[in-house]
């Protein structure tokens, strides 16, 4: 990994937010986020560039375990289960998802959990041959019939200096046959330069893993960081 990896820690006791933060603060290949809440996790994940998730085992809105909601949100993103409670009596969703486990208490725990945050992260790196994120997700049925549909209708080039909000319009123009006139406003649903900023990596390079997902003009869309404006074809 050539920079920085930023990760996002979410957990509701604030001294381990604290101590974790100090931690991480000694080293020079992590930038640390922290919420205290997972509505607060969720929110970082959508407007932020997050390499990998660490929390301990909250539960997100609808009851579901926090870090298997994330999984299906962000199905490329590396998370790291960070908590006290022993591996068998974690909820079977979480032991079946495949996040990571570290424990708290154990021996130096903060350096295992640096360890494991950046060996998982330099494993996600996508190469050439792996798909953008938007255009196959897994439900978790492991059936290829429940995976969502993803179209390709257009492109933009990372880090160029046209527009992200004309390639999204002039893609869904051209995929409709409807004049742009009759859509609402962009920025009614997405803010394309706050979208366009997150596209791209702290290092100036861009997030080829990473997709953004929003409803514009009646169609879901997304846009990968590789150049992709896709349409949610079913």
């Amino acid at each position: 990994m050539s920079s920085k990896c930023t990760v996002l820690h979410v957990d509701d006791n604030p001294n381990v937010l604290e101590v974790a933060s100090d931690w991480a603060g000694v080293r020079d290949d992590i930038t640390w986020l922290t919420a205290s809440d997972p509505d607060a996790g969720s929110e970082i994940l959508s407007t932020h560039g997050v390499d990998c998730l660490v929390s301990d085992s909250l539960l997100a809105a609808d009851g579901e375990p926090f870090v298997t909601h994330a999984a299906e949100t962000f199905p490329d993103l590396p998370i790291v289960l960070f908590t006290s409670m022993p591996h068998d009596a974690l909820d079977p969703a979480v032991r079946e998802s495949g996040v990571q486990y570290v424990k708290k208490g154990s021996t130096e725990p903060f350096d295992t959990l640096f360890d494991r945050i950046l060996d998982i992260v330099d494993d996600s790196e996508p190469t050439a041959d792996v798909a953008p994120r938007a255009a196959r997700r897994d439900g978790g049925s492991g059936d290829p019939e429940s995976d969502e549909q993803w179209e390709p209708i257009g492109r933009y080039r990372p880090g160029g200096d046209a527009e992200l909000s004309t390639a999204i319009v002039s893609a869904l123009e051209d995929y409709t046959g409807r004049d742009a006139t009759d859509f609402p406003p962009l920025y009614d649903s997405v803010d394309a330069d706050a979208m366009a900023a997150l596209l791209r990596h702290p290092s100036g390079g861009t997030r080829d893993g990473v997709q953004i997902r929003f409803f514009y003009a009646d169609h879901e869309l997304a846009v990968t960081g590789d150049g992709l404006v896709l349409v949610r074809s079913d």
